[in-house]
């Protein structure tokens, strides 16, 4: 991780072949020139410049470039290696070397990659759930963020600090940063309707906290705005929502007014697709609220609604099912869905559904500690996932199996792990 003047660089080169100064020099110039070029006392013209990357071997541009670009270009690859750290959790290794990063940015001035570094230590915090540490990273990268004017960067600590105010349950600090996020969302104009819907469902759920249901109601239009554009039946949506904000404060027999309205209408429509939208939504909503169980009964009712259309909403019903159970460590309700997917998965051809959920069969055994099995379904995602041609998760996949032999076989993880880094590399992701 050399970072050289030209003069080093030339010095160090000619080391490496050999060379006397005088050899270097030829009939061109004088070794004493040569020498005080290494020694950088003298500038070199673009003719002498041509001339000495010719000798040694490399491109003038290699020759040319400065300090502060090939220390760029260090911390930028330092950094995406660090990323691919911290996704294996392997935190101890990433946050060395971040700091080592830091070092380097704060030599060269690299305001734009200092604040990208503390955006991961945050990230580290996250994960350790250091998170007084965590606000404490995401205000030093935001400040950097502000400075270079990185409008994305911005969004991403005032999503983040907003999520952490959320976990300590300190809902008006939270709003407050997603109120920022939100601003600079609307700057950026971002076209991923997740991000934005992420954002808002976020805040839906951070007002219901705040007993503020028309606040809720407000987002969770906008959700509904982003995913049902074409959908003729909003007002249906709006009320059952409605509905729904009512009942989370204790307004039942309001709640019950809406509720009868939104059923009367849509029993007349016969609207199947219309109500499994505005479930499948409100238990987006309640598992953001960290009410797992409330998820799951909304889950089901769109799976009841659905299950017989298989379509992407009787699909996606069953995923959250399965999630819901996993995370409960339900493992034998979880297989019972799972075997249900998999038959629908391999009944439609779908091979990406297929792999969600080998996927979550390699998941409940890793839980289990049964590693041996864990590996076996890990092993089938990776066989449907290399004909389907998806590289990332292909690298991802293999890198998560390289974890699952570390206890087992030190040559098989060593093996995976290589396989994953080298796909990141072909990918430029490191």
């Amino acid at each position: 991780m050399e970072i050289l003047s030209l003069g080093e660089k030339i010095k160090k080169l000619r080391k490496e072949k050999n060379m006397t100064l005088k050899e270097l020099a030829g009939d061109r110039i004088t070794a004493a020139q040569i020498s005080h070029i290494e020694r950088d006392k003298s500038h070199t013209s673009q003719e002498l410049l041509d001339y000495l990357a010719q000798r040694l071997g490399v491109s003038v541009d290699y020759l040319i470039e400065t300090k502060e670009m090939q220390s760029k270009k260090i911390t930028d690859n330092l950094i995406l290696q660090s990323e691919v750290y911290i996704k294996c959790n392997e935190l101890e290794k990433a946050e060395r070397q971040i700091n080592d990063i830091l070092d380097i940015c704060k030599e060269f001035n690299l305001t734009d990659n200092y604040g990208k570094c503390n955006l991961l230590l945050g990230n580290i915090n996250l994960k350790r759930k250091n998170y007084s540490l965590v606000i404490n990273n995401f205000e030093k990268a935001l400040y950097f963020f502000i400075k270079n004017n990185d409008k994305e960067n911005i969004f991403n600590c005032y999503l983040n600090i907003g999520n952490v105010y959320m976990i300590e349950e300190f809902y008006k600090g939270a709003i407050s940063q997603f109120n920022f996020a939100e601003e600079v969302l609307e700057e950026i104009q971002l076209e991923d309707k997740n991000i934005h819907r992420n954002l808002y469902s976020k805040m839906a759920c951070s007002y219901i906290k705040l007993n503020d249901p028309e606040k809720s109601l407000e987002y969770i239009e906008k959700i509904n705005e982003i995913e049902n554009q074409k959908n003729l039946k909003e007002e249906v949506d709006m009320i059952i929502l409605k509905a729904n904000n009512l009942l989370s404060v204790g307004r039942h027999e309001e709640s019950k007014v809406y509720f009868k309205r939104a059923l009367e209408i849509l029993e007349k429509e016969e609207n199947k697709t219309g109500l499994a939208n505005v479930y499948s939504l409100i238990s987006d909503i309640y598992k953001n609220m960290g009410d797992n169980q409330k998820s799951l009964e909304y889950s089901h009712k769109v799976y009841s609604i659905k299950q017989h259309d298989e379509d992407e909403y009787a699909v996606n019903s069953l995923l959250k099912i399965i999630e819901a159970h996993i995370d409960n460590d339900e493992y034998e309700l979880a297989k019972k869905y799972c075997k249900i997917a998999l038959a629908s998965s391999i009944k439609y051809k779908n091979k990406f559904n297929e792999y969600k959920v080998l996927k979550y069969y390699s998941q409940m055994y890793k839980k289990q500690n049964e590693n041996v099995m864990s590996i076996e379904y890990l092993s089938k995602c990776i066989s449907i996932v290399s004909d389907l041609g998806n590289e990332k998760i292909l690298a991802d996949l293999y890198i998560e199996l390289g974890q699952l032999y570390t206890d087992i076989s030190k040559e098989k993880e060593l093996e995976y792990y290589q396989k994953g880094v080298s796909m990141y590399k072909n990918l430029e992701i490191i």
